[in-house]
């Protein structure tokens, strides 16, 4: 006689939200993507998944498009009574089949853990490239580059051309969404653009909490990289979060970026040693 599967699994639904808190804060096995989008809020965007032995909640997996084409594996946590890799194949096949009746064909993950990569190999992930972070603190700065445009705080009405900045800027499977770019819209405590004629052209989002400031995003448009714009948002952003008391700012960039990091080191920013691999796989 076939044997049934060891885990039930559904859909979340917003219902579900404290029985899903629980188990994220308490799972033995747990991985958060790099995110302004908290799990819980995502409970309505599918593939947002729930595994169940019997009555008892013992795993979650998120992974929603966005934008479109591409997903990150947001949330994956399971509890101390199941080992990670049987709740990985069962949660991971129906994220996989959602993901690509959705229009993604791109999904990513963040090693958070080395009890992660055998579950990402089996999946047929394969490492492609790293996160690594930098910090700012209390260098000095060098003089604002003259810059085309004119220097702005952003505002909602500004999403639109954010997302047509970074869809421009960036690979599909590093590019922001309109959920996410609002998202982080809406967290930056600082948040300004660069206008060419018009048209924002260039963008930056910092958010900012008790353990200082974090440059989230930084984008310019292609046909205007490599004219100071980039320098002229960064030096900005710092010297407004100086007069608002952060002696630091931290980001953080792709391994294969170099024309980032070379800004990023030109303006006083040093490594810090932390980075997270990052595992990559196509959905046919």
């Amino acid at each position: 006689m076939r044997s049934s599967p060891p885990l039930a699994v559904r859909n979340a639904s917003p219902e579900d939200r404290a029985l899903i808190s629980t188990l994220l804060s308490q799972a033995h096995w747990r991985h958060f993507h790099l995110d302004w989008r908290d799990p819980l809020d995502l409970l309505a965007s599918p593939p947002n998944l729930i595994g169940y032995h019997g009555e008892r909640l013992v795993a979650h997996l998120a992974a929603p498009p966005d934008p479109t084409g591409a997903a990150w594996i947001r949330s994956f946590c399971v509890d101390a009574t199941l080992p990670p890799l049987p709740a990985w194949r069962i949660l991971w096949a129906e994220a996989a089949a959602q993901c690509l009746a959705l229009g993604a064909t791109q999904i990513g993950s963040l090693l958070s853990g080395e009890w992660m990569r055998p579950l990402l190999g089996e999946a047929g992930f394969r490492e492609t490239n790293a996160v690594i972070f930098f910090e700012w603190r209390s260098q000095s700065l060098p003089p604002r580059p003259p810059a085309p445009g004119t220097l702005r705080l952003l505002t909602p009405q500004d999403l639109p051309r954010l997302q047509h900045v970074d869809s421009s800027a960036f690979p599909l499977l590093w590019q922001n969404g309109r959920e996410s770019l609002s998202a982080a819209l809406r967290q930056s405590v600082v948040a300004t653009g660069v206008d060419v004629d018009g048209q924002l052209v260039g963008y930056q989002l910092t958010t900012g909490s008790t353990f200082g400031a974090h440059l989230a995003r930084l984008a310019v448009e292609p046909g205007f990289q490599g004219r100071g714009i980039g320098a002229a948002l960064v030096i900005d952003v710092i010297e407004q979060l100086q007069r608002r008391g952060y002696d630091s700012v931290t980001l953080n960039t792709q391994a294969d970026n170099v024309r980032s990091q070379d800004l990023y080191h030109r303006l006083g920013f040093r490594e810090t040693g932390q980075r997270y691999a990052v595992f990559e796989t196509a959905l046919a």
